[in-house]
């Protein structure tokens, strides 16, 4: 599905006739939409903001009629622009589970990598900021008031569609980060897995 160019082209649900092509580029990330005379979609690398994804059942009764595989991305003007693939009864699923998933490794390598290594910079250079809810400050971390780390406390536990920062040792100290509700937060994650790697854990700090 993906070409040298980095083009995923994407299928009709009942036919082989390509619907869309998602076109990245240094420049910004393209819908390019063949059968329809809008002309598709251009977002410029430098307006990307974010980015959320997931994967959603929707039912009826206890029957899974659809499986809807999503990614959000995010101006700095608060405009959000949803790429949706539906799978109905099953039709077409894996294909368009291939399609979704290496749509968000072009989008990581193209866009999301260089916001990490921006958040890295300002980390070095100890400088706070806020990403996806937390905030980084030179001592370690908060979320609010009452849930601050100090670096050599953090912790990350990851699952498939979440993940919590806890305190290594106090689970209750916790804040869960939803792939599919919090704007960039793939980024954090990878963030945060760095931090725990470097020897910044090892100041010796504490909050005032």
């Amino acid at each position: 599905m993906a070409h040298p160019l980095n083009i995923i082209e994407i299928p009709a649900l009942i036919s082989k006739k390509i619907v869309r092509k998602i076109v990245f580029a240094e420049s910004g990330l393209s819908i390019e939409k063949p059968l329809n005379i809008d002309g598709g979609l251009f977002i410029p690398c430098e307006n990307i903001a974010g980015f959320r994804f997931g994967i959603k059942d929707m039912h009826i009764f206890d029957m899974t009629f659809c499986r809807r595989y999503f990614i959000e991305v995010k101006d700095y003007q608060n405009k959000i622009y949803r790429l949706k693939l539906n799978s109905y009864y099953g039709f077409k699923r894996e294909l368009y589970y291939k399609v979704w998933a290496e749509a968000l490794d072009h989008f990581w390598d193209f866009y999301m990598e260089s916001q990490l290594n921006f958040y890295m910079e300002l980390l070095n250079i100890r400088q706070t900021f806020e990403l996806s809810g937390v905030t980084f400050h030179d001592e370690g971390i908060s979320w609010d008031e009452d849930n601050r780390l100090n670096w050599n406390e953090i912790a990350v536990s990851s699952y498939q569609t979440h993940f919590v920062i806890h305190h290594v040792e106090d689970l209750t100290r916790s804040k869960c980060c939803v792939f599919s509700i919090h704007w960039n937060a793939v980024v954090l994650q990878t963030l945060l897995k760095e931090i725990i790697k470097q020897p910044i854990r090892a100041r010796k700090s504490s909050w005032l």
